[in-house]
């Protein structure tokens, strides 16, 4: 077999860009195995640690998955990498918090537009039965957040697109605070309300697969759900 010749940079990073290169050419699956370690050094012509740096390099970037004695797989899509980006954000940045339901904003309208066009009769049933759930606790701040997740990502899932999936999960640890910290910004019994009853609009207009509706409810959810915030924000620099 002949050596892929390299140019004179990094050529650990020269390996890892020409392993994704493979990946992608030969259409490997989560699960499918890369040659062994030796066999790849034989392959690129390098040393044996330049090829383990290179791997190194792609497990970081969540590519593939190593072990001792065994060749590399690839692993399966996730949302690890920008969920570690997304928590860091927000602990360095209070204030990043509304930029991140800003950008949630964009991505949940995205989300249920498509759902109310795709979803399932067994979906919306499971989407009613959380709502209801969300019904019965909406003065319990951390039931609530369970399963105000649980909802989005139903959501999510419902909309068939893999990566709008990926990118809601990989901001779903961060989702907690945001939510939890939107609950807490509604000082007025009717505030508390309309926090359901965007809600239970958004799931009755996916029901109605109304996309237009569905977006537009999910746009007032987030809209209300920025402006409470921001006001406790400056309250809170106030006093």
């Amino acid at each position: 077999m002949s050596t892929v010749k390299l140019n004179r940079a990094t050529l650990a990073e020269q390996v890892a860009e020409a392993l994704i290169e493979r990946i992608e050419a030969d259409g490997l699956k989560p699960g499918d195995p890369l040659p062994s370690i030796n066999r790849l050094a034989d392959e690129f012509g390098v040393s044996k640690p330049i090829i383990r740096e290179a791997l190194k390099t792609l497990e970081g970037r969540e590519m593939i998955e190593t072990s001792n004695g065994r060749a590399p797989i690839v692993k399966p899509i996730s949302g690890e990498g920008l969920r570690l980006f997304f928590e860091r954000a927000v602990i360095v940045d209070g204030e990043s918090m509304i930029e991140l339901l800003e950008i949630r904003r964009g991505l949940e309208i995205q989300s249920v537009t498509l759902a109310a066009r795709k979803r399932t009769d067994g979906e919306v049933d499971e989407m009613r039965g959380v709502v209801m759930e969300m019904r019965d606790h909406l003065y319990d701040p951390n039931e609530y957040t369970e399963l105000d997740l649980k909802l989005h990502f139903l959501i999510a899932s419902a909309s068939r697109n893999t990566l709008m999936i990926y990118l809601i999960q990989s901001i779903r640890d961060v989702l907690r605070s945001t939510i939890k910290e939107g609950l807490r910004s509604r000082f007025s019994e009717a505030q508390i309300r309309r926090v359901q009853e965007l809600h239970e609009a958004v799931v009755n207009a996916v029901a109605d697969q109304d996309a237009a509706a569905a977006g537009s409810a999910m746009a007032a959810h987030f809209d209300d759900a920025i402006d409470a915030i921001y006001r406790s924000m400056l309250q809170s620099a106030e006093s």
